[in-house]
């Protein structure tokens, strides 16, 4: 197993209580601290996605507090020796693409970033121009790209065939035609249930469990037998 961790500094649930600038002036030490520990007990590689969807509205990260948030960590993270990648991670296609400019203002520099990050949810987006001069800047900046989130938003998995050709099928094809995009990461959710456990307003994401329909549970085993995707060897 090699973990992905969304790393929030925000106070409340998707309402602009970010807390960039107390965590950049060192109110929240001691639980950085703690994070720090659990990742050298666990002391195997991960990614982490240091306040992922930083431009996002939802989120009210400031650029200036944001950088110093991710340059923080991302010392702390070569200095005690610990084995996560520090990934920058756009909202993309739910923060309407708001344009490279706009969204180079949070960016940390190359040296303090290991990996690209962007989250893919709707149909649309996967063939969309923000989405391309994404993974083009990240080429330009030698960067290798992880689709941090994804799952078939608004789609869900139940109508079979009908939904892996308006979702999966075009979403693979979007890991196909851009090399620069090494990893994803899938949420295999039932969106209703979870939003209503969690206070969010999800309802309408619909089921994304892959497992809950034969003809998606199918056609995606059979992509991932493809050569493209590495599996980590189970010692026998």
């Amino acid at each position: 197993m090699m973990p992905q961790i969304g790393l929030g500094c925000i106070g409340g649930k998707d309402t602009r209580a970010a807390l960039d600038k107390e965590v950049a002036n060192g109110k929240y030490n001691a639980q950085l601290e703690a994070f720090y520990k659990v990742l050298l007990d666990l002391d195997r590689p991960s990614f982490t996605r240091i306040g992922y969807e930083f431009e996002c509205d939802w989120n009210g990260y400031s650029p200036k507090s944001y950088k110093i948030v991710f340059i923080t960590i991302f010392k702390a993270f070569k200095e005690k020796n610990i084995k996560s990648a520090a990934v920058w991670c756009s909202g993309g296609g739910s923060a309407n693409f708001i344009g490279l400019e706009k969204l180079m203002a949070y960016y940390p520099g190359d040296q303090y970033v290991d990996w690209w990050g962007i989250d893919v949810f709707s149909p649309e987006e996967f063939d969309h121009s923000g989405l391309k001069n994404f993974f083009d800047a990240a080429h330009i900046h030698k960067k290798p790209v992880m689709i941090g989130e994804c799952t078939p938003r608004f789609v869900g998995v139940l109508d079979g065939r009908i939904s892996w050709d308006k979702w999966f099928k075009p979403f693979f094809e979007m890991l196909n035609d851009n090399p620069g995009i090494k990893a994803f990461c899938y949420i295999n959710w039932d969106w209703e249930y979870w939003s209503n456990k969690n206070g969010f307003p999800w309802h309408d994401w619909k089921e994304a469990r892959i497992e809950k329909n034969a003809f998606v549970l199918e056609a995606y085993k059979t992509e991932m037998e493809k050569p493209i995707f590495i599996h980590i060897q189970t010692p026998k």
